[in-house]
């Protein structure tokens, strides 16, 4: 009946949320980034002075669990994510899914590859 199909349909949105891939590559970021998307740079005080990308927010890794609640109000957002080579914003991201931050992103490759190209500050 119509009702079953519609609930199936609801149930699939719903697992979907989640379908959003951990990764994303630096060009998909560039194209999908909006206004009210987050970026997080999760590395080091120190590595973000050495250069960033323009209008990320640091945020590193090793104080995600004290202030994660900080991050509440984008967690129906998109929140991407990055780090030097890729696996510490892998990190990040993963336990941001765990509590609800279906759209959150991982940006591919890490500054050490893409950033020194791109950085605006």
């Amino acid at each position: 009946s119509n009702m079953s199909f519609r609930g199936t349909i609801s149930h699939m949105s719903d697992s979907q949320q989640s379908s959003v891939p951990i990764e994303i590559t630096f060009d998909d970021f560039q194209s999908s980034f909006n206004p009210e998307a987050l970026l997080l740079d999760c590395r080091t005080a120190e590595e973000h002075d050495d250069g960033h990308l323009d209008g990320a927010v640091l945020f590193p890794l090793q104080q995600l669990s004290v202030r994660v609640s900080d991050l509440d109000k984008y967690r129906t957002t998109c929140v991407f994510v990055y780090c030097k080579s890729g696996n510490r914003s892998v990190t990040f991201a993963r336990y941001l899914r765990t509590l609800g931050f279906f759209k959150c992103q991982s940006i591919l490759g890490g500054y050490e590859t893409w950033g020194e190209t791109n950085h605006k500050c």
